[in-house]
């Protein structure tokens, strides 16, 4: 059961915290005009749709429809109860939080298999880390991480720990919390032998925990301490419910802050590199689970930014990855850059031999375009004093140079083939030329993909709108009744009811919440959300966002509450003509003059009212 925090609390976190500056720590948001406008953290999205507004104190994304306070936000992005939110948004806040409520944080992972899981990769990795730091089994991977200059710090800042060479160690530690055997194999934590016994998964390696954006940890990935013929240098845990490798950055919860700052993600080969680089004070690196960046991944990072610069080993195996990842990478929402290692060297060795300041300078002062890098690869590959290796590299620099749209660029580009192969530039525009004509002549194949994006736009453009004139006139009431006491003192003296239930259900709360609290005057939006259910916390998100004037007009609210009063024979005229249409088909004159009679009559009443 979910702790109970007093509201004198709630009210102090409320006053003390910004609703923008815990967003902005999953969305980057742009302003434009009074509302800050950023992509949606819950849902995938091309056009930014999610807005908060500051003045609020509220966020509503127009696609999804998810909207509420900042409590709301933390509990839809984190999976959290609304204690569990509250004290989560005062530690955000450093608001101290009373001993009496910081349970509420921490509540037990018991409702769901998912919970129990999140529970034990913690267990694991306070026992592993307890292993490393408190125990003589500690020792030799403790110098490892030394020799590594993975410092005190570090560890402690990465949670990281050690796996002893035991197969059942961690495993008769879950046997004695009585975990059943069905979710010890559903942990990750464990292997099966042929027998179908469970045995630890990790064994004699350092252990590095892998943590979700908000923290949590949801996997381990484990490094060996030596390099032995035929093992593998990292294990990481398998997929499971709560792990998925595509959606996983390794560090991003860590890398969040120093992404927004810089502006732009180091993408990283391996967990030891982010975790270097994060020493040498490069905070804004993170790694993937050793597969090219996912449309998911690539999603969540571009919430925070629109730049990725990769930066994978200097040696040859690392330069050919870094091109891989070039050619992999062409989302159209991103820029992307390449910062290469000198001397074959990783960036964890690199920061040992030249230490943290030159390797800092070098990520934020040396980065390169990537046909820069491309065009330098290519010399690589080829043999420029070989005249068949010569047309090849001018063939491959060709079909790089001509993706590129800046002038300026591609005579910077095509002077640097023309200096290598030692021709003219004029003779390298010339082939470059060529090939432009080449691919016009095949660009008219791609024209199925512009004709369903024409009908897409059409079928866009002809969506009917959302909201009738009965339930604008609902939203509009509902809107000056939150801003005006007269407004909710006229509505509720005339016994006035809403049509659609959620606008009811928020004038009915908003009532009791008036009338409770002592409100004479406009009512605080963000604090009145909290005592909504979350689909009415939705609708009224949605309706303060609305863009309405400063004062409201009498003959205008009359209005709304008459459409709303006819709302029958509003319904009853509608019903009237989708009859006389279907008269009509069917040549019934009879049963048209009926009809034309009664939505005459209809009518009447309406102009009467």
């Amino acid at each position: 059961m979910a702790t109970r925090i007093p509201q004198e609390f709630i009210d102090e976190v409320t006053s003390k915290t910004n609703i923008v500056d815990v967003v902005s720590r999953y969305v980057q948001l742009n302003k434009k005009g009074k509302n800050l406008f950023g992509l949606c953290p819950f849902h995938e999205e091309r056009t930014p749709s999610f807005s908060v507004q500051e003045n609020k104190q509220i966020f509503h994304c127009f696609s999804c429809g998810r909207g509420g306070n900042v409590f709301k936000f933390i509990m839809e992005i984190q999976d959290k109860s609304f204690p569990e939110a509250v004290v989560e948004v005062a530690q955000m806040s450093n608001i101290p939080v009373p001993e009496q409520f910081e349970s509420a944080g921490n509540q037990q992972y018991q409702s769901s298999d998912s919970r129990v899981l999140l529970q034990m990769q913690a267990d694991a990795s306070k026992l592993y880390s307890h292993i490393l730091t408190k125990t003589d089994g500690g020792t030799v991977p403790l110098k490892y991480l030394s020799d590594r200059n993975i410092t005190t710090n570090l560890i402690d800042t990465f949670d990281i720990g050690y796996a002893p060479n035991n197969s059942n160690l961690l495993l008769e530690f879950f046997k004695n919390k009585n975990i059943s055997e069905d979710i010890l194999r559903k942990s990750g934590l464990f292997a099966e032998n042929e027998d179908g016994d469970l045995f630890d998964r990790f064994r004699d390696r350092i252990m590095i925990p892998i943590k979700d954006e908000n923290g949590k940890i949801i996997a381990f990935s484990g490094r060996i301490l030596n390099k032995e013929q035929g093992v593998a240098k990292y294990l990481n845990s398998p997929e499971t419910t709560i792990f998925n490798k595509g959606k996983t950055l390794f560090n991003l919860n860590l890398a969040k802050r120093g992404i927004r700052e810089q502006k732009n993600v180091i993408l990283f080969e391996g967990f030891m590199d982010v975790m270097s680089a994060y020493a040498a004070g490069v905070t804004n690196g993170v790694a993937s689970m050793g597969t090219s960046l996912t449309d998911q991944q690539l999603y969540v990072l571009n919430r925070s930014t629109n730049q990725i610069n990769v930066c994978y080993d200097g040696d040859d195996p690392g330069v050919e990855a870094t091109y891989r990842a070039l050619t992999q990478l062409n989302d159209e929402r991103f820029t992307y850059g390449v910062i290469s290692i000198p001397n074959k060297q990783d960036p964890d060795e690199f920061i040992r031999s030249s230490g943290a300041d030159k390797f800092k300078q070098l990520t934020e002062n040396s980065v390169q375009t990537p046909i820069s890098f491309i065009l330098s690869y290519f010399r690589r590959r080829y043999n420029l004093n070989n005249e068949h290796d010569q047309l090849e590299f001018l063939k491959q620099s060709l079909q790089e140079i001509v993706k590129l749209k800046s002038p300026v660029e591609i005579d910077m580009y095509v002077g640097r083939v023309a200096e290598e192969l030692q021709v003219s530039k004029e003779s390298i525009n010339k082939e470059l030329d060529n090939l432009r004509r080449k691919n016009a002549i095949e660009k008219p194949a791609n024209n199925y993909k512009n004709v369903q994006k024409a009908k897409l736009e059409e079928v866009t453009a002809a969506v009917p709108e959302k909201f009738d004139r009965i339930e604008k006139s609902e939203r509009n009431l509902i809107f000056w009744a939150i801003s005006f006491p007269e407004i909710r003192v006229r509505l509720k003296g005339n016994d006035f009811k809403f049509v659609h239930q959620s606008y009811q259900k928020i004038f009915n709360s908003l009532i009791s919440y008036t009338e409770k609290e002592g409100y004479d005057d406009d009512v605080n939006v963000s604090d009145f959300m909290n005592v909504l259910d979350d689909d009415c916390k939705n609708v009224l998100a949605d309706v303060e966002m609305m863009q309405m004037p400063s004062e409201y007009n009498d003959d205008e609210i009359q209005d709304y509450i008459s459409n709303i009063q006819n709302s029958d024979l509003e319904f009853k005229m509608t019903d009237i003509n989708r009859q006389l249409k279907k008269a009509a088909m069917v040549g019934d004159n009879k049963l048209q003059l009926e009809l034309t009679q009664e939505l005459i009559n209809v009518r009447r009443l309406l102009t009467s009212n």
